[in-house]
C-alpha cells in the first residue's frame, strides 16, 4: 500500500486538505484511495510512534497499525494528514533550530510503515508571514523568547527540506508555497490523493474562493463551465486574471505588529523564501509544484 503523509507545515492548512479529500471519499474509494477522517488515525499513529521509538515495526505490527486505521477498508493508497506530525507550534523554533525535529520524526514515521511506499508532502510558507503566525498561535507574550535564539537570517526552508530528504531517502517529497495554493489547489489535492491532475473534485476551488469576491468567483466558475477542456495552465492563467480583477485585497494582505518586524525585515526574509524554493527543486526526487 502506498502512505502519503500531509506534514503541515503549520498555519498553511488548518485541516482543509483532509476536509476536501473527504468530501471526495465516495469518488477516492472508488479509486483505491483511502481518506480516513483524523480521528480514524492520529491516535493510533502516534501511539504507535510512541511505542517504536524509531525502531522499523515488525511485519506483525505493521499489520496491527494498518488494521487498527483502515477498520476493514481496503484501498491501493492510505492518505493522512496532521501538521503536528513533526511537532507542535510551540516547538518549532526548540534548540534555536527551525523545524530541528524534522529529520527524527519523518523517519520515525516511516520505520511505522517499513515495506509500504510511503511519501511525504508538505506545505510551505514565508518566514515573513510564518513566524508572526506561529507566535499568534502560541499565545504571543515574549517574542525573542518565543524565537528561542534562532537567527532569522537563516531560517531556511532548503536546510528543513534537505534534513526531510536526508531522513527519509527512499520517499518522494511533494512540496509547494502556501502563497500559491488559490492557483495550484486542484494539483495539490490530486497529488496528495495520488490521482490524475484533471480529476475534478469537490473543494478544488476553496483556496480561490477564500481571496475571490463572491462576483469574482462566480464569474470565474461560470468561465470554467464554458470551457470544460480547459488545460491545467490554461485555468491557471484564468485564475490569475479573475484574481487580478476581483481579488479580495483584505484577504491577500497580512500585517503583523512585532518588534524589528520591519517591511526592510519581510521583504529580505521573502527574499531567501524564494531562493530556497530554486535550491529545493534541485534536490533528487522532490517534485515542487508551482503555479
Amino acid at each position: 500500500m502506498q502512505i502519503a503523509f500531509h506534514i503541515g507545515a503549520h498555519s498553511t492548512d488548518d485541516d482543509l486538505l483532509l476536509s476536501c479529500l473527504r468530501q471526495n471519499a465516495g469518488l477516492l474509494a472508488q479509486n483505491g484511495v483511502l481518506a480516513p477522517s483524523a480521528d480514524q488515525y492520529r491516535t493510533v499513529l502516534r501511539e504507535a510512534v510512541r511505542r517504536l521509538q524509531g525502531a522499523q515495526s515488525d511485519p506483525a505490527g505493521e499489520e496491527a497499525v494498518l488494521e487498527a486505521i483502515l477498520n476493514g477498508m481496503d484501498g491501493r493508497r492510505l492518505v493522512m494528514s496532521s501538521e503536528n506530525f513533526i511537532c507542535v507550534p510551540q516547538v518549532v523554533f526548540d534548540d534555536a533550530a527551525f523545524y530541528g525535529k524534522m529529520e527524527q520524526k519523518a523517519a520515525w514515521l516511516r520505520n511505522v510503515f517499513p515495506s509500504q511506499e510511503v511519501s511525504f508532502h508538505i506545505g510551505l510558507r514565508s518566514p515573513a508571514t510564518l513566524v508572526p503566525a506561529l507566535f499568534d498561535r502560541c499565545g504571543k507574550g515574549d517574542f525573542p523568547a518565543f524565537l528561542n535564539g534562532i537567527n532569522l537570517d537563516e531560517l531556511s526552508w532548503f536546510d528543513v527540506i534537505r534534513r526531510l530528504r536526508f531522513a527519509v531517502p527512499d520517499a518522494p517529497i511533494t512540496a509547494w508555497c502556501n502563497e500559491d495554493t488559490p492557483l495550484i489547489w486542484p494539483e495539490v489535492l490530486t497529488e496528495v490523493a495520488g490521482m490524475p491532475a484533471q480529476t475534478d473534485l469537490k473543494g478544488q476551488h476553496a483556496r480561490l474562493r477564500a481571496v475571490l469576491s463572491e462576483d469574482g468567483l462566480k464569474r470565474y466558475l461560470a468561465y470554467l463551465d464554458h470551457h470544460p477542456q480547459i488545460t491545467v495552465a490554461q485555468r491557471r492563467w484564468a485564475a490569475i486574471s479573475f484574481l487580478d480583477r476581483f481579488g479580495n485585497t483584505e484577504e491577500m494582505e497580512e500585517d503583523y505588529d512585532l518588534p524589528g518586524w520591519t517591511q526592510e525585515r519581510i521583504e529580505a526574509l521573502d527574499m531567501v523564501y524564494e531562493e530556497d524554493l530554486e535550491d529545493i527543486m534541485t534536490l533528487p526526487d522532490i517534485t515542487v509544484i508551482r503555479p
